[in-house]
Protein backbone atom coordinates (compact mmCIF):
# COMPACT_ATOMS: atom_id res chain seq x y z
CA UNK A 1 0.00 0.00 0.00
CA UNK A 2 1.72 3.44 -0.88
CA UNK A 3 2.20 5.55 1.91
CA UNK A 4 2.48 9.40 2.73
CA UNK A 5 3.97 9.33 6.05
CA UNK A 6 5.12 7.16 9.09
CA UNK A 7 6.40 7.41 12.39
CA UNK A 8 9.96 7.95 13.70
CA UNK A 9 10.07 6.27 16.94
CA UNK A 10 12.22 7.92 19.34
CA UNK A 11 14.11 4.28 19.26
CA UNK A 12 14.76 4.36 15.67
CA UNK A 13 16.61 8.12 16.73
CA UNK A 14 18.56 5.95 19.28
CA UNK A 15 19.83 3.54 17.19
CA UNK A 16 20.77 6.07 14.59
CA UNK A 17 22.86 8.51 17.21
CA UNK A 18 25.36 5.49 18.22
CA UNK A 19 26.06 4.89 14.23
CA UNK A 20 29.27 5.82 12.60
CA UNK A 21 28.46 9.00 10.55
CA UNK A 22 29.25 7.04 7.38
CA UNK A 23 26.53 4.62 8.12
CA UNK A 24 23.45 7.09 9.77
CA UNK A 25 22.23 8.56 5.90
CA UNK A 26 22.08 4.61 4.16
CA UNK A 27 20.26 3.60 7.74
CA UNK A 28 17.62 6.71 7.41
CA UNK A 29 17.52 5.81 3.32
CA UNK A 30 16.82 2.04 4.14
CA UNK A 31 13.98 3.25 6.35
CA UNK A 32 12.33 6.11 4.29
CA UNK A 33 13.18 3.47 0.61
CA UNK A 34 11.00 0.25 2.87
CA UNK A 35 8.01 2.40 3.93
CA UNK A 36 7.74 5.27 0.94
CA UNK A 37 8.81 2.12 -1.99
CA UNK A 38 8.71 -1.29 -0.10
CA UNK A 39 12.22 -2.00 -1.53
CA UNK A 40 15.01 -3.45 1.44
CA UNK A 41 18.22 -1.58 0.33
CA UNK A 42 21.37 -3.30 0.96
CA UNK A 43 23.04 -2.23 3.76
CA UNK A 44 25.90 -3.73 6.19
CA UNK A 45 27.85 -3.19 9.69
CA UNK A 46 25.80 -1.60 12.12
CA UNK A 47 23.83 -0.31 9.57
CA UNK A 48 22.33 -3.38 8.98
CA UNK A 49 22.12 -4.87 12.08
CA UNK A 50 20.13 -1.40 13.08
CA UNK A 51 17.71 -1.54 10.48
CA UNK A 52 16.69 -5.52 11.21
CA UNK A 53 15.61 -4.25 14.52
CA UNK A 54 13.36 -1.28 13.27
CA UNK A 55 11.64 -3.26 10.45
CA UNK A 56 9.50 -5.80 12.52
CA UNK A 57 8.02 -2.30 13.72
CA UNK A 58 7.48 -0.52 10.33
CA UNK A 59 5.80 -4.16 9.16
CA UNK A 60 3.46 -3.71 11.93
CA UNK A 61 2.88 0.09 11.36
CA UNK A 62 2.16 -0.58 7.60
CA UNK A 63 -0.22 -3.37 8.02
CA UNK A 64 -2.19 -1.32 10.68
CA UNK A 65 -2.38 1.49 8.42
CA UNK A 66 -3.76 -0.74 5.42
CA UNK A 67 -6.58 -2.10 7.96
CA UNK A 68 -7.53 1.21 8.57
CA UNK A 69 -7.52 2.40 5.27
CA UNK A 70 -9.71 -0.47 4.31
CA UNK A 71 -11.90 0.27 7.04
CA UNK A 72 -12.32 3.78 6.79
CA UNK A 73 -12.46 6.24 9.72
CA UNK A 74 -12.46 4.74 13.12
CA UNK A 75 -14.52 6.00 15.85
CA UNK A 76 -12.66 7.81 18.78
CA UNK A 77 -12.92 4.76 20.91
CA UNK A 78 -11.22 2.80 18.18
CA UNK A 79 -8.72 4.87 17.67
CA UNK A 80 -7.79 5.24 21.41
CA UNK A 81 -7.91 0.98 21.41
CA UNK A 82 -5.30 1.35 18.58
CA UNK A 83 -2.97 4.08 20.17
CA UNK A 84 -3.32 1.36 23.58
CA UNK A 85 -1.96 -1.59 21.44
CA UNK A 86 0.84 0.04 19.93
CA UNK A 87 1.56 1.01 23.59
CA UNK A 88 0.99 -2.52 24.91
CA UNK A 89 3.20 -3.43 21.58
CA UNK A 90 6.26 -1.77 23.59
CA UNK A 91 5.40 -2.84 26.69
CA UNK A 92 5.27 -6.79 25.72
CA UNK A 93 8.75 -6.46 24.80
CA UNK A 94 10.09 -4.76 27.78
CA UNK A 95 8.60 -8.51 29.73
CA UNK A 96 9.88 -10.61 26.85
CA UNK A 97 13.27 -8.85 27.24
CA UNK A 98 13.18 -8.83 31.13
CA UNK A 99 12.54 -12.33 30.84
CA UNK A 100 15.28 -12.87 28.58
CA UNK A 101 17.94 -10.96 30.21
CA UNK A 102 17.10 -11.65 34.03
CA UNK A 103 19.81 -9.32 35.05
CA UNK A 104 19.23 -8.64 38.62
CA UNK A 105 19.75 -12.76 39.07
CA UNK A 106 21.94 -13.07 36.28
CA UNK A 107 24.86 -10.68 38.01
CA UNK A 108 27.23 -10.01 41.46
CA UNK A 109 26.08 -6.44 43.01
CA UNK A 110 28.13 -3.74 41.46
CA UNK A 111 31.58 -3.02 43.66
CA UNK A 112 31.41 -0.13 45.50
CA UNK A 113 33.10 2.23 43.26
CA UNK A 114 30.42 1.75 40.34
CA UNK A 115 27.91 3.29 42.55
CA UNK A 116 26.87 6.40 42.56
CA UNK A 117 27.95 6.65 39.58
CA UNK A 118 25.96 8.24 36.06
CA UNK A 119 25.59 6.19 33.55
CA UNK A 120 27.45 6.23 29.98
CA UNK A 121 26.82 4.26 27.14
CA UNK A 122 29.55 2.97 25.92
CA UNK A 123 31.08 3.03 22.58
CA UNK A 124 31.31 0.16 20.13
CA UNK A 125 35.45 -0.22 20.95
CA UNK A 126 35.17 0.08 24.96
CA UNK A 127 32.87 -2.77 24.20
CA UNK A 128 34.69 -4.36 22.07
CA UNK A 129 37.85 -3.70 24.27
CA UNK A 130 36.37 -6.01 27.24
CA UNK A 131 34.86 -8.55 25.10
CA UNK A 132 38.65 -9.51 23.49
CA UNK A 133 39.64 -9.12 27.90
CA UNK A 134 37.09 -11.77 28.72
CA UNK A 135 37.20 -13.26 25.27
CA UNK A 136 33.55 -14.61 25.28
CA UNK A 137 33.27 -14.07 21.32
CA UNK A 138 30.04 -11.27 21.96
CA UNK A 139 29.59 -8.64 19.07
CA UNK A 140 30.13 -5.59 20.07
CA UNK A 141 28.67 -3.95 17.16
CA UNK A 142 26.00 -5.86 17.69
CA UNK A 143 25.80 -5.23 21.32
CA UNK A 144 26.02 -1.35 21.02
CA UNK A 145 23.03 -1.40 18.15
CA UNK A 146 20.92 -3.25 20.10
CA UNK A 147 20.43 -1.37 23.32
CA UNK A 148 20.91 1.93 22.02
CA UNK A 149 17.71 1.21 19.76
CA UNK A 150 15.82 0.31 23.02
CA UNK A 151 17.13 3.72 25.02
CA UNK A 152 19.55 1.46 26.78
CA UNK A 153 17.26 0.33 28.88
CA UNK A 154 16.59 -3.36 30.35
CA UNK A 155 13.21 -4.09 30.25
CA UNK A 156 11.64 -0.85 31.51
CA UNK A 157 14.32 0.62 33.83
CA UNK A 158 17.92 2.54 32.77
CA UNK A 159 20.53 0.15 32.25
CA UNK A 160 22.99 0.41 35.38
CA UNK A 161 26.28 -1.37 33.92
CA UNK A 162 26.65 -2.28 30.70
CA UNK A 163 29.44 -4.68 31.40
CA UNK A 164 27.04 -7.13 33.48
CA UNK A 165 24.88 -6.94 30.23
CA UNK A 166 27.67 -7.99 28.16
CA UNK A 167 28.18 -10.85 30.76
CA UNK A 168 24.66 -11.79 30.09
CA UNK A 169 25.01 -11.87 26.52
CA UNK A 170 27.95 -14.08 27.19
CA UNK A 171 26.30 -16.77 29.67
CA UNK A 172 23.62 -17.31 27.42
CA UNK A 173 25.70 -17.49 24.09
CA UNK A 174 27.20 -20.44 25.86
CA UNK A 175 23.83 -21.86 27.45
CA UNK A 176 22.58 -21.91 23.96
CA UNK A 177 25.90 -22.80 22.23
CA UNK A 178 25.66 -20.15 19.58
CA UNK A 179 28.31 -18.62 17.95
CA UNK A 180 27.75 -15.10 18.70
CA UNK A 181 24.16 -13.34 20.48
CA UNK A 182 23.51 -11.11 17.80
CA UNK A 183 20.73 -8.56 17.69
CA UNK A 184 19.08 -9.69 14.90
CA UNK A 185 19.11 -13.40 16.65
CA UNK A 186 17.51 -12.05 20.05
CA UNK A 187 15.11 -9.77 18.18
CA UNK A 188 13.78 -12.21 16.62
CA UNK A 189 12.78 -14.13 19.41
CA UNK A 190 11.16 -11.37 20.86
CA UNK A 191 8.96 -10.64 17.78
CA UNK A 192 8.01 -14.15 17.39
CA UNK A 193 6.34 -13.88 21.08
CA UNK A 194 4.73 -10.33 19.65
CA UNK A 195 3.29 -11.74 16.46
CA UNK A 196 1.97 -14.71 18.32
CA UNK A 197 0.08 -13.10 20.64
CA UNK A 198 -1.74 -10.27 18.22
CA UNK A 199 -2.13 -13.59 16.21
CA UNK A 200 -4.14 -14.87 18.99
CA UNK A 201 -5.64 -11.53 19.55
CA UNK A 202 -6.95 -11.00 15.68
CA UNK A 203 -8.58 -14.56 15.52
CA UNK A 204 -12.14 -14.46 15.80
Amino acid sequence: MERDQFTFYRSFWEALKVLPKKDQLPFVTAICTYVFEGESKPLTGQASASFLLVKPILDKASKKAANGKRGGSKPKANRKQTESNIEGEIEVEGEVEREEENENDSYTPPTPSSRGKRFSPPTVDEVRAYCQERNNGVDPESFVAFYASKGWKIGQSPMKDWKQAVITWEKRRKQEGKEKPTAQSMNDETWKYIREMYHHKEEP
